[in-house]
């Protein structure tokens, strides 16, 4: 029996990397025989660092293309092992400046103490069977740390393999904005939650006056906190909604897509929003939220937590948001149509 380790940031009950898990070992199952391969996930208590047990070692979803992870999937390359790159993105709290083709200005391989970590990565291009990253400043990451284009290709992220729940009828949906919120400990862009949270309590009080209902939801267990104190502050129980409950990712699926729009603050909320068919204001709070609007052409969705007039610009979405439904559905499952390819390369090419 061939034994698969996957490695990803899963056993914490964050909704976005379990529905990453999730997704791959429905995959396994569906292409896999159960009697030939036996798939790991990197719980608490397995030891990613010793490959010896496994046959193929995959880095999964998530922000993994750091030095730590990079050493994991590269040791297990030198070992011999089988190693796909599954999705993974590259993450930092550095607000990337991008000039006129798209790219970042700045040079995203590492310096100093993490130099080596750029050799590291060369050959563990090289070395994997399947390298593929979740958005194209991910993608730069590898080319300025000197990652031939041959050796890799932007997958996008594994949450484009969720499925779309059916479609509501217009006059089915409600007048209900889905507030995803949470924390990241002020590592964001502005370096301020509080600030961001001000901003937030401003435009959701001015959305509720234009006859808006508001429904705050977490998809992390610690973000609960974040999603009480907002709450708190808004003051208005007739119109705002607590959901304290982590829902299973197609529980969310089915939750939002009767919601006129949502805005989040979690990334992969905004996957499943938008894979729910419902039109997305993402609150950039790090590299990987501006990856990922990249990825999809709707980098206009995505606003820097870091934007000193963050209430005015969330208004000024909302205020066409909703005009663009079709376009924003339209153009985020065309991409995920093309994602979807290249996520399943490894398992209909026989790269495990």
């Amino acid at each position: 029996m061939k034994r698969i380790l996957y490695v990803g940031w899963i056993g914490f009950n964050n909704v976005g990397d379990e529905l990453m898990w999730l997704l791959f070992r429905d995959l396994c199952r569906a292409y896999l025989p159960d009697k030939k391969y036996d798939v790991i996930p990197s719980i608490p208590g397995v030891d990613i660092r010793n490959p010896g047990p496994y046959d193929t070692v995959v880095l999964g979803g998530g922000s993994l293309l750091i030095p730590g992870y990079i050493d994991v999937a590269y040791q297990a390359a030198l070992k011999k092992k089988k190693v796909i790159v599954w999705g993974s993105g590259h993450d930092r709290q550095e607000f990337p400046v991008l000039d006129t083709s798209g790219k970042v200005e700045a040079n995203l391989a590492y310096t100093a103490e993490h130099a080596e970590t750029n050799e590291k990565l060369k050959e563990l291009a090289k070395l994997s069977d399947f390298f593929g990253v979740r958005g194209p400043l991910s993608y730069q990451f590898l080319e300025d740390s000197g990652v031939s284009p041959k050796h890799a290709v932007i997958s996008g992220d594994p949450a484009f393999l969720l499925p779309a729940p059916s479609p509501l009828s217009a006059s089915k949906r409600s007048r209900t904005i889905g507030v995803n919120w949470g924390t990241a400990y002020n590592r964001i862009f502005g370096g301020s939650e509080v600030k961001v949270e001000q901003h937030m309590i401003e435009s959701l009080r001015l959305l509720i006056a234009q006859g808006y209902r508001v429904n705050i939801f977490s998809v992390w267990g610690p973000d609960r906190e974040a999603c009480k104190r907002l709450y708190a502050k808004l003051g208005d129980p007739q119109n705002v909604e607590l959901d304290l409950e982590l829902h299973h990712h197609e529980d969310l699926l089915e939750k939002l897509k009767g919601y006129a729009f949502t805005i989040n603050f979690k990334l992969h909320a905004s996957y499943i929003s938008a894979a729910a068919g419902v039109p997305f204001i993402c609150l950039g709070y790090r590299f990987k939220c501006v990856d990922f609007g990249l990825s999809v052409d709707l980098s206009d969705y995505v606003l820097s937590t870091g934007d000193a007039q963050l209430c005015a610009s969330i208004m000024s979405l909302a205020g066409r948001i909703e005009k663009e439904r079709n376009t924003i559905r339209e153009r985020f499952y065309a991409y995920q149509s093309r994602y979807r390819e290249q996520l399943k390369r490894p398992f209909e090419e026989g790269l495990l």
